[in-house]
């Protein structure tokens, strides 16, 4: 059969980067002109804003580099469908710790001295040190020993990890939010209208308030509500993962029929979440205050949490599609999600609990605060022997593959015209 002349997904993936290039560049102006207007006015943050325009300009280079392999598909390059392989070795670890204390150090000392133009200067360049790396080291060491597949697919997947995946989240977590708010304040007006409408009045103060201290206290009591509490960690705890672990590799679920093997799925799901991880980490630690070290470390910290439970998403959904073992993604997908959960129920609690002392619950400082980092901790190490755990047993199970897999996937490149070839 004569193959077709565009390949379909490919050019899909092409136009879709085109698009996001031209919208973030746009993104980019506007964050790096503001921060400079605020820099020279010495108002606002121009820190935080430049690690923006610079977090979004990394984004952009990475797009162009993936853009570019995925191009290569869509001309019809033979070079495009060549495996990739990462060039990681185990010197890198080092060389990652290095970058990261280099970063944290000289970037601490800048954000300690609280001068403006030097924290513009440095803290862009000192975020991008402590947050890329870990990601690459990460990386390397969870897919040590497997295939990636066709370098084309492999950047198309990060791509659109950075791109199209977190847009539908950002959307789908909004509209929920916004969902239990109008429910609540519905519920709260017919049960109990008095309160109503001081929550209203409270609002529209805060709303014209700018004192931070002021807003702080006319929250407190609806901060250190129990249902408020429990409604806010269950959002944070349970919606946001349930969304989040679903389409982190929504790439995976696009070339679904195309992967080779569930190892291959785990590869690609920890791409897409790495690919996550990337674009959040380095946009949330967007801060130019003293705050910065503490911000920009735990926020590195987060890289293995996306990255192991979109792996094992990916091994599942590959699973699923190959094997017919949908237990194995239903399992996947719930472990993905109760980690994820866990961790962001004890980083939310964390959250509260440090302004506890504002807002009349000092005990929650010393009650809380400890148990819940001790938390996040465990968790960061028992994810990380999941990940190598995973490692391993996936690069055994590569090794009793038949030797007739090129032959069977010879024959499905030939005869295969689907739209995610």
């Amino acid at each position: 059969m004569k193959p077709n002349k565009t390949h379909l997904s490919s050019t899909l993936t092409v136009l879709a980067f085109g698009v996001s290039i031209l919208f973030l560049i746009l993104i980019v102006l506007f964050l790096g002109i503001s921060s400079l207007i605020d820099l020279f006015r010495g108002d606002g943050d121009p820190a935080a804003e430049m690690i923006g325009a610079i977090a979004f300009g990394f984004e952009i280079v990475l797009l162009l580099l993936c853009g570019w392999f995925v191009l290569q598909k869509a001309m019809r390059r033979e070079q495009a469908d060549l495996p990739f392989t990462l060039p990681f070795a185990d010197w890198q670890l080092l060389a990652v710790i290095g970058l990261v204390l280099f970063g944290v150090i000289v970037g601490g000392i800048v954000a300690f001295t609280e001068i403006a133009w030097m924290g513009w200067i440095i803290l862009p360049i000192a975020t991008l040190f402590v947050i890329i790396p870990p990601i690459w080291l990460l990386f390397g060491y969870g897919t040590r020993g497997l295939e990636t597949g066709p370098r084309w697919r492999f950047f198309a997947i990060f791509g659109l990890g950075m791109t199209v995946g977190p847009i539908i989240m950002i959307v789908l977590e909004v509209v929920a939010l916004l969902g239990i708010i109008i429910f609540g304040l519905i519920l709260v007006a017919v049960l109990e209208p008095a309160a109503f409408q001081e929550f209203m009045r409270v609002a529209e103060i805060v709303r014209i308030e700018t004192n931070e201290d002021v807003i702080l206290n006319l929250l407190a009591p609806y901060i250190s509500n129990p249902i408020a509490i429990a409604v806010g960690i269950g959002y944070i705890a349970l919606i946001v993962p349930l969304i989040e672990e679903l389409l982190k590799p929504l790439a995976v679920w696009l070339f679904a029929m195309k992967i080779e093997s569930p190892a291959q799925g785990f590869v690609l799901g920890m791409l897409s979440g790495g690919a996550f991880a990337l674009i959040e980490s380095l946009n949330a630690s967007a801060d130019g205050t003293s705050s910065w070290p503490v911000i920009v470390t735990v926020r590195a910290g987060t890289s293995i949490l996306h990255m192991t439970a979109s792996g094992l998403v990916g091994w599942g959904i590959i699973s699923a599609f190959k094997e017919k073992r949908v237990g194995r993604l239903i399992a996947a997908y719930f472990a993905a999600v109760l980690i994820h959960g866990v961790w962001n129920a004890s980083a939310a609690g964390t959250g509260i609990s440090a302004i506890g002392e504002s807002i009349g619950k000092p005990e929650w400082l010393f009650n809380y605060i400890p148990a819940l980092i001790c938390g996040l901790l465990v968790l960061g190490f028992g994810m990380l022997a999941v990940l190598f755990a995973s490692n391993r047993k996936l690069r055994k199970s590569v090794t009793l593959l038949p030797e007739n897999i090129p032959v069977v996937e010879e024959k499905d490149e030939a005869a295969d015209t689907g739209i995610m070839r």
